[in-house]
């Protein structure tokens, strides 16, 4: 109780002293303190203010002056002409000319309401000092940015400079926030979605300490401005054709609110649609809107139709002629060969060509005489830079001539290939999911282009010494350190390379790799084993949010060439981890897909899917020779072969709450399936929970399976895997100050077996065994480096899945067992 107080006290003292500081004492002179925003007011502008006056005819060429245009006719400014008087070509396209009822009116209004005080809320919102979550109202009464800036503000010592640059923040101002110019966007942005007649205005509100404010906005929202009838009026017969076939995918429509906001998307839709047929130099602004609002109060006529500014070369598809490349490989390299094969002419310098005539045709996805499309020259520029051989490349779209009536680009592509050999020495520190860290040397030696088709053959050499940052209790953490020495040699094409695949059909990026590695690795007190590996691997994706990977061939070989007699008992106490560690072939395919959301949206998602089978090809082969697909124990060169399927599933969705915070979350599900040749997976396949990117109130394996608890608790963590897993994690993450971040979490996850194992009694999955799960929290700090994340948190222990003999939800025997300290690099997730 004694130690407790004399910790407890001065922390008090030190609280009650900061608590003393002013938080005002240092303001410029007649500047007032900001301490957040009052509940913001909305009230409704009634309808019946409204006067109108018919006037002219307007054209909005701009987004901008949809707002003028429209915000001046409902204040009685100006108005615009009846769309029932003007003349329409043939061919217009004219859609939703009839209202929606009023159930659904009320719905629209009700929807706009919602995202038009959302998007005011926004451009009002603005945190105060130490505001709690972000929040533009709440702050914490521990001021203690503002302590330490009035304390060290006026400091000329060096500790007092230190103190001032690292835990003082400014103060945050009313003229920092400048309410009058928030007002006036908030306003705008009313505007922007229906409400013409909108009213924003602020009050100052002083507080106790007349140093101190608040602000209270007011936000009167006018009557909702609707669509009506939509005519797409005066493009060309083919912009025409092209319009009405995509009527579906449009975003005005009937009984819609005026959004500026759709205005804007609807003009993005029409320029993407016309540049993905032919049109190369139509822009977005050439597309404009006319509007007429005296034909039905509270709706809008809207007419969609080409600017007066639309060019003549903008105004009709292009197509794509000939294809010229100019390659070389330094900047003095004289084009004196060239060549002309179909379409395309090469002009380069030397014998042969540095680059061959078959990528740069794989690669660039446009085809002669088809229309220009945007997609095909997205995907020509990212698989020409996927190439990676190039320290410079230039592609423009030239017109063939300057006649009127030309229609035809041609490709002009200049490069300037990379320096043929590269090479890298990398020192690094290595931390993963099992806790251990250590430090790494690297050294890679690339052949870029290797045979003139974009190739790089790599060869890497690697050592590591990695030690054991935290083990269950009772055993010894150098027991567990590991020593690694290897070598890889790679094979990288920068495109498919399969006799079965047609690459001319590929108009997206993709790779292929062929790899062939060693490795031996030294584990202290245990074994020695020495792995080989052959794979193939494929990667594409069609989306820049969509990533797929197979591996239709790989083949990893593990020989343990020296055991102890320490671990030769844990072998033979356990035959289940004796098969799933023994000399085995693992001959196995996989596929990868991995889902991202793009940077522009608020939220961010990651959904991982993975699939892999082992031995069921090689089964079926000795199937054929007259072995049962199910016969155990049969070999390949004397060494059995694994046989499993194996599926995962991981999702992390992350969000943003003001410029602080964050909360981030994860859940896993992993299963493995061992069958036919060998009934227990291989040992490295296996899952595990605990440590430090896992289920942080406990150490590396220390749970698990189920309720399994080892008697041996000195070797309890090597048979602390299963076939199954389930994990979730959420972590309340937030910058403290500079580049120091903070997070609380809490985790939740245990594995079970597929099959009953005698020697770990209920650890087999079953609803009933469910309920066994391991639970924790914590705390922790982030530094970040920008390149790097050094991490360290504190894991409490919170429920074991193991009888402890204890009840309750708590049920840790001592608290101190379910401290777990975790230094780590890089997020858990």
């Amino acid at each position: 109780m004694r130690k407790t107080l004399l910790y407890i006290l001065p922390m008090w003292a030190t609280l009650a002293l900061l608590s003393g500081c002013s938080t005002t004492s240092h303001l410029p002179e007649g500047e007032t303190l900001y301490v957040g925003i009052d509940k913001i007011d909305y009230s409704q502008v009634p309808q019946h203010s409204r006067k109108i006056r018919r006037d002219s005819v307007g054209v909005i060429t701009t987004i901008g002056d949809v707002v003028n245009t429209v915000s001046d006719v409902l204040s009685g400014t100006s108005s615009l002409s009846d769309l029932a008087n003007v003349r329409r070509d043939d061919g217009d396209v004219v859609v939703d000319n009839s209202s929606t009822a009023d159930a659904e009116g009320q719905a629209v209004l009700r929807e706009a309401l919602k995202t038009a005080k959302s998007e005011v809320g926004a451009v009002l919102a603005y945190a105060p000092n130490n505001a709690l979550f972000g929040s533009s109202s709440l702050r914490s009464p521990l001021q203690f940015e503002l302590w330490f800036y009035n304390m060290f503000v006026n400091s000329k010592g060096k500790f007092g400079k230190w103190m001032f640059k690292n835990f003082a923040g400014a103060p945050v101002l009313i003229s920092t926030v400048s309410p009058a110019t928030r007002v006036k966007v908030a306003q705008n942005t009313l505007e922007n979605y229906g409400f013409f007649r909108g009213k924003v205005d602020y009050e100052i509100l002083p507080q106790k300490n007349p140093k101190k404010a608040k602000i209270k906005y007011n936000v009167q929202v006018g009557p909702l401005s609707r669509l009506d009838s939509i005519a797409y009026l005066r493009f060309t017969p083919a912009q025409q054709q092209l319009v009405s076939s995509s009527m579906d995918d449009r975003l005005l429509r009937s009984g819609d609110a005026f959004s500026v906001v759709n205005l804007a998307n609807e003009r993005t839709r029409l320029g993407n649609l016309f540049r993905e047929n032919g049109y190369y130099y139509w822009e977005d602004n050439f597309t404009a809107y006319k509007a007429d609002t005296l034909m039905r109060r509270g709706y809008v006529q809207l007419q969609v139709q080409p600017s007066p500014m639309v060019s003549e070369r903008a105004n009709h598809p292009w197509y794509m002629g000939n294809v010229i490349v100019a390659m070389r490989r330094n900047e003095r390299d004289r084009l004196d060969k060239t060549r002309t094969r179909r379409n395309y002419t090469y002009q380069y310098g030397g014998n042969k060509m540095p680059l061959r005539a078959n990528m740069w045709r794989h690669a660039i996805t446009h085809r002669h005489g088809e229309p220009y499309s945007m997609t095909d020259q997205r995907a020509t520029l990212e698989k020409l830079n996927r190439i990676g051989v190039f320290s410079q490349l230039d592609v423009n779209y030239v017109p063939r001539d300057t006649a009127a009536s030309c229609d035809t680009l041609d490709l002009y592509v200049t490069a300037l290939l990379d320096k043929p050999f590269n090479s890298n020495l990398e020192m690094n520190a290595t931390l993963k999911s099992n806790d251990q860290l250590g430090p790494g040397l690297s050294y890679t030696i690339n052949k870029i282009n290797a045979f003139r088709g974009g190739e790089k053959l790599s060869f890497k050499i690697f050592g590591s010494y990695e030690w054991q940052l935290h083990a269950a209790k009772g055993v010894k953490r150098s027991q567990l350190n590991s020593y690694e020495l290897g070598a890889q040699l790679s094979l990288h094409f920068p495109r498919f390379y399969a006799p079965f695949i047609s690459r001319r059909r590929l108009r997206f990026p993709a790779e292929t790799t062929v790899a062939v590695d060693v490795d031996w690795r030294r584990r202290s007190s245990f074994f020695t084993l020495v792995s080989a590996g052959l794979g193939l691997t494929y990667n594409w994706h069609k989306k820049a949010t969509v990533l797929h990977e197979l591996t239709p061939l790989n083949i990893d070989f593990d020989n343990i060439i020296h055991t102890s007699d320490e671990f030769k008992e844990i072998m033979d106490a356990n035959p289940a981890l004796y098969t799933s560690m023994r000399d085995q072939y693992i001959p196995s395919m996989s596929y990868l897909f991995t889902y991202t959301s793009s940077e522009s949206h608020r939220n961010s998602l990651m959904i991982q899917l993975f699939a892999k089978e082992a031995g069921n090809v090689t089964s079926g082969i000795f199937a054929i020779a007259g072995k049962k697909f199910s016969q155990q124990g049969k070999k390949i060169l004397g060494s059995p072969f694994a046989q499993f399927l194996k599926t995962t599933f991981e999702a992390r969705y992350s969000v943003p709450f003001g410029e602080r915070f964050r909360i981030a979350t994860r859940f896993f599900a992993g299963a493995i399936w061992s069958y036919g040749n060998q009934l227990v997976a291989p040992y490295a396949e296996q899952f595990y929970v605990g440590g430090a990117n896992s289920v942080r109130g406990f150490a590396v394996r220390s749970i698990g399976p189920g309720p399994y608890r080892s008697d041996n608790r000195k070797y309890a963590y090597i048979d602390q895997t299963g076939d199954f897993k389930l994990e979730a994690n959420a972590e309340l993450r937030m910058r403290l100050f500079g580049s120091l971040h903070g997070a609380i979490f809490a985790d939740a996850g245990n594995v079970w077996l597929m099959r009953d194992d005698p020697m770990r009694p209920n650890a087999q999955i079953s609803g009933k065994n469910l309920k066994y799960i391991a639970v924790g929290t914590g705390a922790g700090l982030r530094y970040d480096l920008s390149f790097l994340v050094l991490r360290f948190d504190v894991g409490i222990g919170l429920h074991a899945p193991y009888d402890t003999g204890k009840r309750g939800f708590y049920n840790l025997e001592k608290f101190r067992d379910g401290l777990n300290f975790h230094f780590a690099i890089g997020y858990p997730f």
